[in-house]
């Protein structure tokens, strides 16, 4: 077992000095700060940031330069709210568009220098208030419009599980090239390409 800061600048070094993988999920990443825009301060604006694309891009470059086996898949899990936004989450919503960019750009180099790398970027389109994050965001959403969390999610009606997302990456990690693009959404409607 391996436990380390993902966000430190040694730990893909440490990863990989530790394994050679031919699958890299990056499902990990702050709790954003769930408050109006008036009511955050930098610091809680940018959580997200400091963690999710800081651990895509260092881990994204380390497979890259290090690199990874040929044939390897590196998937970063982004979020829907970087298509539709997330106005109480800060700067959330910019840093899960961020991790889409960084799996554009991470494949364009792999392309580049010959590299037999996967980037992929999957998106959970909706909510999931069976995860902590879903649980917050469903929280402090429902609360900004005076619903209880139930009524919120009724309203919303039906999204993806994590099930279905779990159920992508195992698609995506087993066969990486099966669609064309390197971007997804995943929703209760199945799995979409995004440009």
């Amino acid at each position: 077992m391996l436990s380390l800061d993902a966000t430190s600048e040694s730990a893909p070094k440490s990863v990989f000095a530790t394994l050679s993988p031919d699958v890299l999920i990056l499902c990990a990443g702050a709790i954003p700060h769930a408050a109006p825009l008036v009511e955050q301060n930098f610091e809680q604006f940018s959580r997200n940031w400091n963690s999710d694309v800081k651990m895509s891009l260092l881990f994204s470059q380390a497979a890259l330069t290090i690199p990874l086996p040929p044939g390897a898949t590196v998937i970063l899990i982004s979020s829907g709210a970087a298509i539709g936004g997330s106005p109480l989450s800060g700067g959330y919503s910019g840093s899960k568009r961020t991790q889409m960019f960084i799996a554009h750009y991470a494949q364009q180099e792999a392309e580049r220098l010959h590299l037999d790398v996967r980037f992929l970027a999957l998106a959970p389109a909706g909510l999931m208030p069976e995860t902590d994050l879903g649980k917050t965001a469903v929280e402090a959403y429902a609360s900004s419009v005076g619903l209880s969390a139930t009524d919120f999610l009724k309203r919303r009606g039906s999204s993806q599980t994590p099930e279905d997302v779990a159920n992508a990456i195992v698609k995506f990690a087993s066969n990486p090239r099966s669609r064309e693009g390197n971007v997804f959404l995943i929703s209760g409607k199945g799995i979409e390409a995004l440009p």
